[in-house]
């Protein structure tokens, strides 16, 4: 089954309108540990899929300022101080000027800035959608960056060390924080089934479906 699933996402990625990255980030994620810890020699102490970045702080007059955009990972480190936003791609010609742009002032913003830009758009959610924002605040809670008694939402952030990272086919241009897939496959030595079949597929996801 294992090699089933891989063969079904070599084959189906090349059609027009399927989207890789959004079936595959499941197998990155799980190996971002080994990622991180080769790449920066650092250890991973939670990984926050989806992370969402009020759009009101990081596009100037946003026609809607409390929706958000997604960082594929924010991973915390458990040194306490290092914090990653983690972008995937697994289309070397998908990177935009607008998300590196608005990646960039997340940076800037830093958690103090992105959690109190999280707790704006809780406050605006429609309260039948707020029990994923609910599951949310109780992570970020338990980190540390919001203090939560009963309805009110104390943003107890602190700065961090932030690096943005871009996890793609090629890193053609030799930057410091691209992380290629050629990386993966030399980090990722364990010769289980499933690590081994990821990396027959990333040396294929390296090259262009067209």
């Amino acid at each position: 089954m294992i090699r089933k699933i891989f063969d079904v996402l070599d084959d189906w990625r090349k059609l027009p309108a399927y989207q890789l990255e959004r079936r595959a980030d499941i197998f990155f994620a799980i190996y971002l540990d080994k990622i991180i810890k080769s790449k920066y020699n650092k250890t991973i102490k939670l990984i926050l899929p989806e992370f969402p970045v009020r759009a009101g702080d990081v596009v100037h007059d946003h026609k809607r300022p409390d929706l958000s955009y997604k960082i594929d990972y924010a991973v915390l480190c458990d040194d306490d101080r290092t914090v990653y936003l983690i972008e995937l791609k697994t289309d070397q010609g998908s990177r935009r000027p607008e998300q590196d742009a608005y990646l960039n002032k997340a940076k800037e913003l830093n958690i103090p800035g992105l959690i109190k830009g999280i707790i704006r758009i809780y406050h605006a959610t429609d309260q039948k959608y707020k029990k994923k924002y609910d599951y949310l605040i109780n992570k970020l809670s338990q980190i540390g960056w919001i203090n939560r008694e009963n309805i009110e939402l104390k943003n107890t952030a602190k700065d961090y060390d932030i690096t943005v990272v871009y996890i793609q086919p090629r890193n053609e241009q030799n930057l410091a924080d691209t992380i290629s897939f050629d990386d993966i496959c030399s980090f990722l030595t364990d010769q289980d089934d499933l690590t081994k079949r990821f990396v027959e597929s990333l040396k294929e996801w390296r090259q262009d479906p067209s």
